[in-house]
């Protein structure tokens, strides 16, 4: 849990427990956007003792993505920009962030992190994702809501 904050849903895929999931847990943090947290394990190994790159751009799409679904927008991606900076260690507990930069028509930008314990940024992202409510979100259908557990 991260103190003070409201936990979301979100997708699946991510958010079930390993190893067909991540197990991971975002939070609406208001105006900084979402916050994340999430353990990393040996079914996401890449290198040696390492997060593979592919499962690193799913959770920084996923924080961009929740960012832009829990603003209000029914949306999907159609570009995503994924920098690995840093190798990300197995089995230790790292942050996401992600936010709304801005709205221009139907396009929504964000902008995405995956931090390490001593602060430094892993992962950054950018995504451009398109509101589509006629494909997704039907009858209000939302997985970024607020959920009443932790």
């Amino acid at each position: 849990m991260v103190e003070g904050l409201r936990r979301i849903g979100g997708s699946p895929y991510v958010f079930q427990p390993p190893p067909g999931g991540f197990g991971a847990r975002l939070y609406d943090a208001g105006v900084e956007g979402i916050i994340g947290k999430v353990v990393i394990d040996q079914s996401k190994e890449g290198p040696p003792g390492h997060a593979h790159g592919g499962s690193l751009a799913t959770l920084v799409d996923e924080v961009m993505g929740a960012s832009a679904w829990f603003g209000g927008h029914r949306v999907l991606a159609v570009n995503l920009n994924i920098s690995l900076k840093l190798a990300v260690p197995l089995n230790i507990e790292v942050t996401l962030k992600g936010r709304v930069q801005r709205k221009e028509g139907r396009k929504i930008y964000t902008t995405g992190e995956l931090i390490l314990p001593d602060g430094r940024i892993a992962v950054e992202g950018t995504g451009v994702f398109v509101e589509a409510p006629q494909l997704v979100g039907a009858d209000g259908l939302n997985p970024f809501q607020l959920l009443d557990v932790e």
